[in-house]
């Protein structure tokens, strides 16, 4: 039995519970999927299929290809690698990804909503890049306990871009519980972004000074520069333990130089946009949380990915399942700010 959905289209005022708004307007056929049902919206006077809202809407191509070709991504296949092994050209695995990605963006900024607000590592990489990614850097945030990685942004190392990453972070972070402890290194425009964006609010910040030789680090002194040091250690008291270091981000770091071929240091697939190695990183980011297990969470009843152990899942995604998703319209998302200002 079919269910009948809900009016895809987030202008649409049927999203304010008015039933019986939706019915079913016949079926249409497809070239690869064959004949499926469509519906018509009675209050918008829309009609829409059932892919209408996702990934797979317009795709004009066995979405086993499409998801495929997707997956290869964040497996640190190169674009024309992936054109080889999908049978397509090149132009069209760019298109795909663009269309792959800006679901992803969308799917991460709605679902990757820690439940509690722990520590959290942000750091960047060099994207070693010509044309306009030249000298573009890769900031990245991750949740230390559960290892969700909830903040993503590429762009140049200024004041402008941290704010942004950083106020990126908090938004990922507004309905979370407890207060939120950073933890970067010492680089200069951290300090001033999170002051910015954290002005009302309370916060821990702490820079983590490394010297590094040439067998490894040296050694790494932890300097509290947001926050009191009584109440942070009682923040930390239930937390990861070990000393102070940004030895998860690092290994972020690790994964997403294996996992997207245009941050490899040695190849010849150099990013020439930043909004391609943007793309390239959302996959590989709903890959990381959502969908792959981490054996660094091991509980007893099996592996967690990290969505998981954030208890924003309960069992590990299929890529599928995610291009699948809708976004939420915007009568949620009213009633999502109406319900916050409530609370106050």
């Amino acid at each position: 039995m079919t269910t009948t959905p809900s009016c895809p289209y987030s202008d649409c005022a049927s999203h304010d519970h008015v039933r019986g708004a939706v019915i079913s307007f016949g079926t249409y056929s497809t070239r690869h999927a064959g004949r499926r049902s469509r519906w018509r919206c009675g209050v918008c006077e829309r009609t829409f299929g059932e892919a209408t809202g996702t990934a797979l809407a317009r795709l004009r191509t066995p979405k086993a290809m499409f998801v495929h070709a997707l997956e290869l991504v964040s497996e640190g296949l190169p674009q024309a690698a992936i054109a080889r092994v999908v049978g397509r050209a090149p132009s069209t695995i760019a298109r795909w990804i663009a269309k792959g990605a800006s679901h992803a963006r969308s799917f991460n900024s709605a679902r990757t909503r820690p439940l509690e607000a722990g520590e959290v590592q942000m750091d960047e990489l060099r994207v070693k890049g010509v044309a306009q990614a030249r000298d573009s850097w890769a900031y990245s945030a991750i949740e230390v306990f559960t290892r969700l990685w909830i903040g993503l942004k590429v762009n140049r190392r200024t004041l402008r871009s941290t704010r942004e990453f950083v106020r990126q972070v908090a938004n990922a972070l507004q309905d979370a519980e407890g207060t939120p402890i950073f933890t970067t290194d010492k680089m200069k425009y951290y300090e001033p972004a999170i002051r910015r964006v954290y002005r009302n609010r309370p916060v821990f910040y702490q820079q983590v000074d490394t010297v590094y030789r040439a067998k490894g680090i040296l050694r790494s002194t932890p300097t509290l520069v947001l926050g009191n040091r009584h109440r942070l250690a009682e923040a930390l008291e239930h937390k990861e333990p070990g000393k102070v270091n940004t030895s998860y981000i690092e290994r972020l770091n690790l994964v997403q130089r294996s996992c997207c071929a245009l941050l490899r240091r040695r190849t010849p697939h150099r990013a020439r946009l930043m909004s391609s190695v943007e793309d390239a990183l959302e996959l590989v980011r709903v890959t990381y949380n959502f969908i792959r297990c981490h054996a660094s969470l091991r509980t007893s009843s099996g592996k967690q990915t990290p969505a998981m152990a954030a208890g924003l899942a309960v069992r590990p995604l299929t890529l599928l399942e995610v291009l699948q998703w809708r976004p939420p319209s915007a009568w949620w998302r009213k009633k999502r700010l109406e319900k916050a200002f409530s609370a106050c």
